[in-house]
């Protein structure tokens, strides 16, 4: 892959006084190394994948090599990347204190792979009474889940770089190209982002569309002290590892977690039943709240506990149904000892 500011000489724009690509005729490009790098590292910090009563967590990344860039050439998108990424991770079983540790390693993360291609090579250091059951879940959920991982990384390096890129042109008909098995989406799909899912909705210039995910387990626990797992300030700190900014436990107080990664307001209490919230994720569209609703049912040996979220901008629904469980279903069931997953 080319590198960055190395291209072909005849296909970099040369500045003019008014700045314009024509019908964007020359190629130009972005450089999207830096924001791979900070979202790559995001989104592997503090991974988990649960098998049944094995949980492994990705420990420390500790090599992430690699570039990518975005190219328009003739209103074509063009999506060049490739990383070479190493870490350890830590397994663990319920009900045991064993740790088993590891190394694992991603070498083809490119524009050539599709997710579901990328290889993820793990190595487990040593043996022990639950080491064969391990590697099967190394070798089965591990790579599946971190494959997804990979998926919202490229899916949000489209998304990101194709903003801007393809300049207004006097053409009327824009065009779409793959390089390798690269999909690029139109540029009009980024303006309109018009999809046949469910309402469409505006946040100032931004239209986009919604969509409903959810998420839900079985707790071993009483309805109440699922509540107060999910509301008491001390208990809250627990499950988001003390990454609690501001928590106003009332209808319209607000709160903030995750290092004001999620921020909103509560809308409705209604005591060992259910809690609706205004929720947004940072990266949500500018002012827009999805409405989450946390529902508790007895069942007499436990607690059903079900998350519902309406209004979920579309193309970050896969990422908040998967936080959702996993910064919030997961991390309480493991934190509380409640999760039947585990």
């Amino acid at each position: 892959m080319a590198k960055w500011g190395e291209g072909d000489p005849r296909w970099i724009v040369e500045e003019r006084a008014d700045a314009t690509n024509v019908n964007n005729w020359h190629w130009s490009e972005k450089n999207a190394t830096p924001w791979s790098l900070n979202r790559l590292r995001e989104l592997l910090t503090g991974f988990s994948s649960e098998d049944g009563p094995i949980v492994v967590t990705i420990d420390e990344i500790k090599k992430i090599d690699g570039e990518a860039t975005a190219n328009n050439r003739k209103a074509k998108l063009i999506f060049l990347f490739e990383w070479v990424i190493e870490g350890t991770f830590i397994a663990r079983v319920s009900g045991s204190e064993d740790e088993y540790k590891g190394t694992f390693d991603i070498p083809n993360l490119s524009d050539e792979n599709d997710a579901s291609e990328v290889d993820v090579n793990s190595s487990l250091s040593g043996n022990g009474p639950m080491a064969h059951q391990i590697r099967q879940v190394l070798n089965k959920s591990f790579i599946a889940k971190i494959q997804d991982v990979m998926g919202i990384y490229i899916r949000e390096l489209k998304e990101e770089f194709s903003k801007g890129l393809i300049l207004p042109t006097d053409k009327v008909k824009p065009q779409v190209v793959t390089t390798g098995k690269t999909s690029v989406v139109d540029k009009r799909q980024f303006q309109n982002t018009v999809v046949a899912e469910k309402d469409a909705s505006t946040s100032g210039n931004e239209v986009f569309s919604t969509k409903e995910v959810s998420t839900s387990d079985t707790y071993k626990a009483t309805p109440d002290r699922v509540f107060e797992a999910l509301t008491e300030t001390q208990f809250v700190r627990g499950w988001t590892n003390n990454s609690i900014g501001e928590w106003n436990f009332k209808e319209g107080g607000s709160f903030a977690l995750f290092g004001e990664n999620v921020t909103g307001t509560f809308e409705k209490i209604e005591p060992n039943k259910e809690i609706v919230k205004k929720w947004r994720l940072k990266k949500y569209p500018n002012n827009h709240h999805a409405t989450i609703h946390f529902q508790l049912k007895d069942t007499g040996s436990g607690t059903d506990i079900k998350i519902i979220a309406k209004d979920v901008p579309t193309h970050l629904a896969e990422e908040t149904q998967q936080g959702l469980d996993r910064y919030y279903l997961s991390s309480i069931g493991r934190t509380f000892g409640f999760s039947q997953r585990m």
